[in-house]
């Protein structure tokens, strides 16, 4: 039954903000455990194998690329529509939920490409 309430472009709005802000935090924390596992002098970020960086890092940038991508596609959808009296929202979370989704993007490549992998 609240499943029918999302096909409500109004609905959709404040759960495309919610959404977007909600995937701001693990962003944050992905950058901050990629920031500080990077040593400037080698120029590459460098973990063990045995912890669980790898883990974590992992956890929060896929927990943020989903939020912001469910952000992202409500935004859009709802943004623009006639019956939804709060586009301004949905232009929020389809700006905000595409900018993390895109810095999500560019932190994984940068790690993928940056990384120093662990001797086994």
């Amino acid at each position: 039954m609240a499943w029918d309430r999302l096909r409500r472009y109004d609905f959709q709005a404040s759960w495309a903000v919610a959404l977007a802000l909600t995937s701001v935090p693990p962003f944050l924390a992905a950058a901050y455990l990629v920031a500080s596992r990077y040593q400037s002098v080698l120029g590459r970020i460098v973990y063990g194998g045995e912890g669980r960086f790898l883990v974590g890092f992992a956890a929060a940038a896929l927990i943020s690329l989903a939020l912001a991508a469910g952000a992202f596609a409500l935004g859009w959808n709802s943004a623009g529509q006639r019956r939804n009296d709060l586009s301004r929202r949905s232009w929020i979370a389809f700006f905000v939920g595409g900018s993390v989704l895109t810095l999500n993007v560019v932190l994984l490549i940068a790690f993928f490409m940056l990384r120093l992998k662990p001797q086994s």
